[in-house]
């Protein structure tokens, strides 16, 4: 197995952190081609502050192994922090590979100590090889302010929170129309390419992201691509995207529109929505009052 194996077993265990209602850190611990452990971050759950999932993958292996962990190999999805750093060079570990660094999280707001594991093991005197940036891309969604959002609003959602959640979406779409209405430049006669122009506009992406591939007098249907929070939410969960989209934003959605001109409908094909396909099928529609 090789480093990215390994990351996916990490991101594994940091998603039952989130599912948890962890963190979302995860690790594991590898010698000679086998996995010895692995583990994530259990600090809310135990309400143990060094809870931290390289600590535990540590404890864990030393468990099976000793001690000293000479020869292994810790992969984990976060640089590990000062606190595990030590708790590395302790234990004797030859090599680390992490995916989201120290840095990434400080540039993204997020409260972290400006200490490298680099500087950490350098001060410790072990010689520690490190490989960043494993999976990163795939680390990063762990990470992201606005995924970790929707966990928090999904995880145990019933259909009352959906309704609430979607309740609350319409508001804030209307209130957004309203206070913006006047600077949208890209209203014109074509009421269908404004209506979509103005979900493009809502959601922050581009037409490359959400391409056209029908247009009729009537129907727009366009295909979403983008990174969806609430898509990685549903996954991380192990939630029907179906019933959560359905039920949480395609009315607000729909609302939105009619803010515009009260003809526009809004829909989705839900025998082509991700992850099941690779992409989301919606559609805005001119229906007659």
């Amino acid at each position: 197995m090789g480093l990215a194996q390994y990351m996916r077993i990490a991101i594994k265990e940091a998603e039952e952190s989130l599912r948890e209602g962890n963190n979302g850190f995860g690790a594991v611990i590898c010698k000679d081609g086998k996995v010895v452990s692995s583990s994530h971050d259990r600090e809310d759950t135990e309400g143990d502050p060094t809870s931290h999932a390289e600590m535990n993958a540590i404890r864990a292996a030393s468990g099976i192994l000793g001690k000293k962990l000479t020869g292994c190999v810790l992969v984990s999805t976060h640089e590990p922090c000062p606190m595990c750093a030590s708790a590395i060079v302790w234990a004797g570990i030859t090599d680390i590979a992490y995916g989201y660094s120290i840095k990434d999280a400080l540039l993204q707001g997020r409260k972290r100590m400006d200490i490298s594991c680099a500087e950490v093991f350098s001060r410790g005197g072990a010689n520690i090889g490190i490989t960043d940036g494993v999976l990163k891309e795939e680390c990063s969604v762990l990470y992201r302010g606005d995924v970790r959002k929707e966990i928090e609003r999904l995880r145990n959602a019933d259909d009352r929170v959906l309704r609430e959640l979607s309740d609350d979406s319409v508001k804030r779409r209307t209130q957004w129309f309203l206070e913006n209405k006047s600077s949208f430049s890209f209203i014109s006669s074509d009421l269908l390419d404004s209506a979509y122009r103005l979900l493009l506009e809502r959601l922050r992406i581009t037409p490359d992201e959400a391409p056209v591939v029908e247009k009729t007098e009537r129907r727009i249907v366009f295909h979403s691509m983008n990174f969806c929070p609430t898509l990685e939410a549903c996954r991380i969960l192990g939630l029907d995207t179906r019933e959560v989209c359905k039920k949480m934003n395609e009315y607000s959605t729909d609302q939105l529109l009619k803010q515009l001109d009260r003809r526009l409908r809004f829909s989705r094909n839900y025998d082509k929505l991700r992850p099941d396909s690779k992409y989301c099928e919606e559609m805005i529609c001119i229906c007659e009052d």
